[in-house]
């Protein structure tokens, strides 16, 4: 291999793509060279994708690979984490104090501490676990003091078989920690990597319960007892940090534990593989599953009590190639209704979605978007609008997830004969004012609902679709005939998700071009606004966001709207109609507005929003929304 330029020895990055044989030396200085001349910094990743001369997934392995012997801020920078002036910055700040790297980072605010330990961990190939008191058998604490932790700053997690500890330490780089925990275990030792604060916590927990009083060495714990707290903690942390889902992954030297916190899956702590079975066993009894299935996929149910709240969590086990992973999704049954003012609908669109969407007593009403993009909570939350005393309102679901006084719900259970579709022929026969179909899921579902709507009633229900005129055209697709659309189906409503930036860590931000051209906006008209971005922090679980806010879409359809369905045009073409005739405001657009006004960010909305063709002015979004 020839030997490396001058201009390619200034990359870690790019010596381990070399070395993998990804790409040449050539290759290397010249992608280099054009990263220096370019406009708007991109990571060296990207340029070499840009440039065609390597695949991403590629750059990705050879990144994994190499961890070890690549300098820590080329990695960050690589995944963009910190950007380059942030990295001159903490570089200058480490040779004034004589500091780590991470630490200037993290005192300059380039980077929160969880993260940073997440890639040094990543880049020293050993595991990240974030500890609490809760998860660590009290055998472990046996013969050695708080203060001696306090002192090197590290916590025993877990003992394997072999009779090797591992433990967890602040500085996994300090000879002085290394020296403490490798004469305290005889040398059987194997280090983890954690967060600072997490350890100094669980050893202020452990002094406090030795404080308490206890006998310690009669307050051992078995090895089934260290289990039944670990998971029993994992629950706890995952409804603290308010995450939907817990997925428990196995890996090929470690289990992989992240939360799915406001729609996005959020790395919190890596378990001893050792610890994989036990766990699993006991999620298994917890949800009355057969524990000596290793072979196949299964489904269960746990229903859990915390701070006197009642929750049910949904397990999924897959069996993968290095054992069985599971997925919880937690569902809290306290959870309340949103009214409909909190939704977060602009003014404009909400007034006209109660008068012209909620308020006419027929016609069909569809809410649609993927997966997870907050459907059901508005729909229930149109629902208890219409709640009164003088309107029959039957529900089918599947299953029920809100409880609403005033209106007869009904869960589907197909063990039992009860149907969808028999459920949906039955509902009509009940005098109903307004009916609540889960969703829409074929051809059937949908002639049901029409055919609700022809004899004078209300119809709500779901659909899975991209955008609003997506709604129209898979009606048309599922053969129903374009005049029963027509003159049925009053709107469609269709929504997503996106995060809301932290209160606690929002900072001032500029948005980047390569954002704002790919929104189709102005750069000169956008820089005339503020911006705000989440640096990170405990209360946002280090992601720099807390909770969600939905992006609307709002077509409510007139004649001109309905002429076209009747001709069935495009989908583009209508797009235009509705946007000149009915004042459309594409869900893109409402996300926008929302970023002016300070809820989220551009990266947000280009992650969440589907694509338009055309985006307006932002003074004219503005206006719109206003």
């Amino acid at each position: 291999m020839p030997a490396m330029s001058k201009v390619a020895a200034i990359s870690s990055v790019g010596q381990a793509l070399v070395a993998e044989g990804v790409i040449s030396d050539v290759q290397l200085e010249r992608a280099l060279r054009v990263q220096k001349l370019l406009e708007q910094p991109k990571q060296l990743g990207e340029v070499l994708v840009d440039l065609g001369y390597a695949k991403k997934q590629a750059i990705n392995n050879a990144i994994k690979k190499h961890g070890g012997t690549m300098r820590l801020g080329d990695i960050l920078l690589e995944q963009g984490i910190i950007a380059q002036e942030a990295l001159t910055s903490a570089l200058a700040l480490q040779r004034e104090r004589g500091i780590r790297l991470g630490q200037a980072l993290v005192e300059i605010g380039a980077v929160n501490e969880r993260t940073l330990m997440q890639n040094l961990a990543h880049q020293l190939n050993v595991p990240f676990i974030e500890p609490s008191f809760g998860m660590i058998s009290q055998d472990l604490f046996t013969g050695v003091s708080p203060d001696f932790l306090s002192n090197h700053c590290f916590v025993p997690f877990s003992k394997n078989a072999d009779g090797i500890t591992v433990v967890i330490v602040g500085n996994i780089e300090s000879q002085e920690t290394r020296h403490a925990v490798e004469s305290l275990y005889q040398g059987q030792v194997e280090f983890a990597l954690g967060p600072e604060d997490a350890i100094r916590q669980t050893i202020e927990d452990f002094g406090r319960f030795r404080r308490g009083g206890a006998d310690f060495v009669s307050a051992k714990t078995s090895s089934e007892e260290t289990v039944v707290r670990l998971v029993d903690n994992l629950f706890h942390q995952a409804i603290e940090e308010r995450a939907s889902d817990i997925h428990i992954e196995p890996m090929a030297r470690k289990v992989r534990v992240r939360y799915r916190i406001d729609g996005v899956l959020v790395y919190k702590t890596d378990l001893p593989l050792e610890l994989l079975p036990n766990v699993i066993s006991r999620i298994k009894v917890m949800a009355d599953v057969n524990i000596t299935e290793h072979q196949r996929h299964q489904g269960g149910r746990i229903e859990i009590k915390y701070k006197e709240r009642e929750y049910d969590l949904r397990l999924s086990v897959f069996v993968s190639v290095h054992g069985e992973s599971a997925v919880l999704r937690v569902l809290n049954r306290d959870m309340a209704l949103v009214p409909l003012d909190e939704l977060g609908m602009v003014p404009p669109m909400l007034e006209r979605f109660r008068n012209d969407v909620l308020d006419p007593p027929t016609g069909v009403v569809l809410i649609t978007g993927p997966t997870g993009s907050g459907k059901t909570t508005t729909l229930y939350s149109s629902i208890d609008y219409c709640n009164d005393i003088g309107r029959k309102i039957l529900t089918a679901e599947d299953p029920a997830e809100f409880m609403i006084d005033g209106i007869v719900q009904c869960s589907i259970y197909d063990k039992v004969g009860r149907t969808f579709d028999s459920t949906l022929r039955e509902m009509v026969r009940q005098d109903p004012d307004i009916i609540v179909m889960g969703e829409i899921r074929d051809k059937i579902s949908a002639q049901v609902a029409i055919q609700a709507a022809l004899t004078g009633h209300k119809v709500y229900s779901t659909f899975h679709t991209e955008d609003t005129i997506g709604g129209l055209l898979r009606l048309i697709d599922m053969d129903i005939e374009t005049f029963l659309i027509s003159s049925t189906v009053i709107s469609v409503l269709a929504q997503r998700l996106l995060r809301r930036i932290c209160p606690k860590c929002a900072t001032a931000h500029l948005p980047n071009a390569k954002e704002v051209m790919a929104l189709g906006l102005d750069m000169v008209e956008v820089r005339r606004h503020e911006y705000h971005r989440g640096k990170g922090c405990r209360y946002c679980s280090y992601t720099g966001y807390r909770g969600r806010i939905a992006a609307y879409e709002l077509l409510v359809l007139n004649e001109q709207v309905k002429e076209a369905i009747l001709q069935r045009q495009s989908s583009q073409h209508i797009r235009e109609i509705s946007t000149e005739s009915t004042g459309l405001v594409s869900m893109r657009e409402d996300a926008i507005a929302k970023v002016l006004q300070g809820v989220t960010t551009f990266e947000e909305v280009l992650k969440q929003t589907p694509r338009t063709f055309t985006t307006r002015p932002l003074q004219q979004i503005i206006n719109m929304c206003k």
